[in-house]
């Protein structure tokens, strides 16, 4: 079964009628945006105070430890802790919905470097929230900048890249989501050079500060006493409690993986239902006429058909660039 409809798009300035009450699906769409956005705005404090903390390591080893004391002091009480960790669970389901949202893949590289950067983030993510926060509640391991400076340069820089990785893709990630947001709001024209700047020199700065930390562990675990000292059970832990932290750490990565694979497979059942239910035609003012599965939005169609279309915001509904009138066939 085939329906049509003819469209025409419009620039929103262009449309005199008055905006359309919200239905029920488009008010839970819009509660949606602003729920990622208020958990990927707390997330993104996160991962800056964290970068912050690792440009310390220019000044010295001590004044990361005296940062990461203050970083705790936020993050790390009842109230810090349930934002945060509420903003993770919220913000990962949410990146999952709109990998099963998305009816094809036909992307802006900018759109797509953010959905990959969010995909990458869980699992790399995951080997440092065991080592560091799951390690002290679980078996009150108590580990600071000079254990995690011994991991990642000595005993397994393996993990060294895994944390240079993750703060990169993150802050990349996070990156790109403010600029999707805030493009839109006046001045930001004025402020971009600006926050580009900082958004370079952040992670740089951070990166040389993990390298000076980095280098100054190299100096120190050359004393036995200092790795005496240091490397302690309390800090770094027994074999069968690094085993069951291991244990941990696989079993959440299984579980990522399974999910992912879940919103894979419903994506296909979803589209073998979609093929029964037909398709829909719609015809643009220039002649051009596509099919495409019921449910799938006009954006959608005409970026699948590489028909221009206007879409300052990426289709998430708050630039009003991408309005169109259907002209017919609109039952």
């Amino acid at each position: 079964m085939v329906r049509t409809a003819s469209i025409a798009t419009l620039r929103s300035a262009e449309s005199g009628a008055p905006p359309r009450p919200a239905t029920r699906a488009t008010r839970i769409r819009l509660n949606l945006r602003r729920l990622r956005l208020a958990s990927g705005l707390i997330l993104f404090g996160y991962v800056l105070t964290h970068l912050l903390n690792h440009a310390l390591g220019n000044v010295s080893l001590d004044a990361m430890e005296d940062g990461l004391d203050l970083v705790t002091a936020v993050w790390l009480n009842p109230v810090g802790l349930t934002l945060l960790y509420g903003a993770l669970v919220v913000h990962l389901l949410l990146g999952l919905q709109a990998l099963y949202a998305a009816r094809f893949f036909h992307w802006r590289p900018s759109e797509t470097l953010q959905l990959v950067s969010g995909l990458l983030i869980p699992p790399l993510l995951i080997s440092h929230i065991v080592g560091t926060r799951v390690s002290f509640v679980t078996e009150g391991l108590d580990k600071g900048y000079a254990q995690e400076l011994y991991a990642f340069w000595i005993a397994s820089p393996t993990l060294g890249l895994l944390q240079v990785t993750v703060l990169v893709v993150a802050w990349i990630h996070g990156c790109m989501g403010l600029t999707f947001w805030l493009r839109l709001k006046p001045g930001f024209g004025r402020m971009a050079p600006w926050l580009l700047a900082l958004a370079v020199l952040v992670p740089v700065l951070s990166l040389l500060g993990f390298a000076q930390g980095g280098r100054m562990i190299l100096t120190l675990a050359q004393d036995p006493a200092w790795r005496a000292v240091a490397l302690q059970p309390v800090h770094v832990g027994l074999p069968d409690q690094v085993a069951r932290l291991a244990a941990i750490r696989d079993g959440l990565l299984g579980t990522y993986a399974g999910l992912v694979a879940a919103v894979i497979a419903a994506r296909g059942a979803r589209t073998l239902a979609e093929i029964k239910r037909g398709t829909i035609r719609l015809s643009y003012p220039d002649g051009r006429v596509v099919r495409v599965p019921r449910g799938t939005t006009v954006l959608e169609a005409s970026r699948r058909n590489r028909i221009p279309h206007a879409s300052v915001c990426g289709g998430r509904g708050r630039c009003s660039t991408c309005r169109i009138r259907v002209t017919d066939g609109s039952d």
